[in-house]
């Protein structure tokens, strides 16, 4: 049986990642001891046929529920949102953004269960910002933005493409929504001129946003992640910064042959924005 074009694709992409992370040892006719210096590759490395990589798209449009939370039920989006243009604007440091964030009760939010504000960890004064998708669990637990699993793959690439020092890492709300509900327009509102803050305080000479909800929260668009990565976008008007979307890390680790469309996206932004 000869098999079809998208089988042999498929087929191809999966030998390649193997290869492309020193795993093509393992198909030999005889077992071999690996922890032995003399075993290790053994064979000599062949260059990877090219191959089309397939991805399960995304969560298309801009991520955002149509089911409100309780805590939106009865909001006045008008007052409430005047509330977080004025506190946003007010602050002069990261210090008095977090502050100004503690201090706004009638954000629906902060009301969800969530332990509290995840913060940004990385550079204060960052030539790459990354801002990723909303709190995960480990995220809430610590109050830090990529943490666990998906924060260590993260500083992999930083540090790969030689800007690990030079970044910070911010999640696109600052708390965990109940059971890590998709966000709503509501919050995204509510939320943006704090991240807007937070660019403005940050400096930063680019942004990777990674994630539908990141999209959503600093770009305001309503397109599909599919469609939007992989393209250079500008942030700001008097001094636009390059701005790219791609694939957050959660996503990754569950289709790592997405690895490396992401890793030619950053690199496309470090390129641009010569960091």
């Amino acid at each position: 049986m000869i098999p079809s074009d998208d089988l042999r694709s498929e087929i191809e992409s999966y030998l390649g990642f193997l290869i492309d992370h020193e795993l093509e040892d393992a198909y030999e006719t005889e077992p071999l001891n690996r922890t032995l210096s003399e075993n290790k590759h053994a064979f000599k490395r062949a260059a990877a046929a090219p191959a089309q990589i397939h991805v399960t798209p995304v969560q298309t449009g801009n991520n955002v529920s149509a089911l409100k939370p309780q805590s939106l039920a009865h909001l006045d989006l008008g007052t409430v949102l005047h509330e977080a243009r004025q506190r946003a604007s007010a602050a002069r440091t990261l210090d008095e953004l977090y502050a100004e964030l503690e201090a706004f009760q009638h954000m629906p939010l902060r009301h969800e269960g969530g332990k509290g504000v995840v913060r940004f960890r990385g550079h204060a004064q960052p030539d790459i910002l990354v801002i990723g998708e909303i709190p995960d669990e480990e995220e809430d637990a610590r109050l830090s933005a990529f943490s666990g699993k998906a924060g260590e793959m993260m500083d992999k690439a930083l540090k790969a493409a030689g800007i690990f020092d030079k970044a910070m890492l911010s999640p696109c709300v600052f708390w965990r929504p109940a059971g890590g509900r998709p966000l709503t327009a509501e919050d995204v509102s509510l939320n943006a001129p704090f991240m807007h803050a937070l660019i403005r305080l940050a400096a930063p000479k680019a942004i990777l946003l990674l994630g539908a909800s990141a999209v959503s929260c600093v770009l305001n668009l309503d397109q599909s992640l599919a469609k939007l990565r992989g393209r250079l976008v500008s942030y700001g008007e008097n001094q636009a910064l390059p701005v790219m979307a791609s694939y957050p890390p959660n996503f990754l680790l569950r289709q790592p042959q997405a690895k490396g469309l992401f890793w030619n996206d950053l690199l496309q932004l470090v390129d641009n924005a010569k960091l």
